[in-house]
């Protein structure tokens, strides 16, 4: 008993440890795995199944804007919305202006035939499907079917339980894991090389919600000038469809909202200081609180976060040609994904529901690769990414910015490390 005690563990023995539970012969096999699976999912499904009878907060939007597409009234002007709005769900109840491009409003037509608490039964169980839809977009693209361990997978079942951007999608009735799953597919399309279709999936989503434009940004610095190319046809073939189907009075009326809100100063009643609340969990939103709580004037939040950027530029620019050079494509689709979070002008706590795929990307190279050290500073990133709740005044209220910033760093250091794999000669022990 005293030589046990006084034996010392090297890393070198925990990582064996670790390895004989990982690839464990009974966790690899298939009935494990559905054990596994559908224990998780009956939790999942007990968890989201409460959100099926509850008033959506975001969607009532999208249906009033699709209803007022056909009757015919500007869904951009706040008086005409709000007196439709307040016609289909009375005035008790609050409905937000829409403030995305028509395409959205245009493709949630059909739904208006139903009424609205069908309609937000539909958005619930249509938001259940493409989770799935996610998971399996995700397996794809990381090529699990070919790792030696079903962990990887078991971990994407794992995180939709209790996820609150995940959650919180599906109780609002949003469009982020539509946006997002069009993205993975586009993405999954791309790897495939069929980059016109690709490309035009790209571009849906962008008319759905334009922080995917960032990807076209990216490509255009990796010289993927065909597949700009291809963009470029497809944004002018679903914006001509949009207006000779219905009407170009619905672009005037959304830029006319656009630059009266953003640029003129113009600010309707209907517009809210959504860039200064304390759930935008943007760097936006963390400068806009940080120069409230100081005193300083809101105007300089932008050149500052232009500033930040020309410095980190510079500071990182081998880097950063690197990363443009090397081909590495989830290593960029799960970058490009934080950096859509930390650069939106707003980024709500739903819309980290994108993150599912950079904190899988990493999962799955740290399992693969067995650096297990990084575990640690990974799964505490990982709670406050995806569990922590919205608790706190500033600055905690940023402590998901902050996460997704560290998490940025952890992946890029991951990647661009030199220092030497010190477990390659490790054998999987079974």
């Amino acid at each position: 008993m005293k030589n046990i005690l006084n034996k010392r563990v090297s890393l070198k023995d925990i990582y064996r440890s670790v390895d004989k539970i990982i690839f464990f012969k009974f966790f690899q096999r298939k009935i494990f795995l559905l054990i596994t699976i559908s224990v998780l999912l009956s939790v999942f499904f007990f968890q989201v199944l409460p959100y099926a009878n509850q008033w959506d907060r975001d969607s009532p939007s999208f249906y009033t804007a699709a209803k007022g597409i056909t009757k015919k009234i500007d869904i951009y002007d706040w008086e005409e919305f709000q007196t439709l709005a307040d016609s289909i769900f009375g005035k008790s109840e609050k409905i937000y202006p829409y403030v995305y491009l028509p395409v959205l409003a245009q493709i949630f037509i059909p739904l208006t035939l139903l009424d609205f608490p069908d309609y937000f039964l539909f958005l619930f169980i249509f938001n259940i499907l493409l989770t799935f839809i996610t998971i399996f977009l995700i397996y794809r693209l990381l090529e699990l079917r070919k790792e030696e361990t079903q962990l990887p997978l078991v971990f994407l079942f794992l995180i939709m339980l209790g996820n609150i951007p995940l959650l919180t999608t599906i109780d609002y009735g949003q469009i982020n894991i539509l946006v997002f799953d069009l993205i993975l597919l586009s993405m999954v399309l791309l790897k495939t090389d069929k980059k016109f279709i690709s490309s035009f999936l790209l571009c849906l989503a962008i008319f759905l919600k334009i922080y995917p434009a960032l990807f076209l940004v990216f490509f255009f610095f990796q010289k993927k000038y065909r597949y700009i190319l291809y963009s470029l046809i497809n944004f002018a073939i679903i914006l001509f469809l949009s207006v000779i189907i219905f009407s170009p009075s619905l672009w005037n009326g959304f830029l006319n909202m656009f630059l009266n809100n953003f640029f003129s100063g113009e600010k309707s009643n209907a517009f809210f200081d959504f860039g200064a609340h304390m759930n935008n969990c943007s760097l936006n939103g963390f400068l806009s609180q940080l120069f409230i709580g100081y005193g300083l004037p809101r105007a300089c939040v932008f050149p500052t976060i232009i500033l930040l950027l020309i410095i980190l530029f510079f500071l990182f620019k081998s880097k950063i040609k690197e990363l443009i050079t090397w081909e590495n494509h989830n290593l960029n689709i799960s970058i490009i994904l934080i950096l859509i979070l930390i650069l939106s002008t707003i980024s709500w706590i739903h819309h980290y529901v994108i993150m599912l795929f950079p904190v899988a990307y990493l999962f799955k190279r740290i399992i693969q690769e067995r650096r297990y050290i990084y575990i640690i500073p990974f799964s505490l990133l990982l709670f406050f990414i995806m569990y922590y709740p919205p608790w706190g005044g500033f600055p905690f209220n940023q402590i998901r910015l902050m996460s997704i910033v560290a998490l940025l760093f952890l992946t890029a250091y991951y990647d661009f490390s030199k220092r030497p794999r010190q477990l390659s000669h490790l054998k999987i022990i079974k």
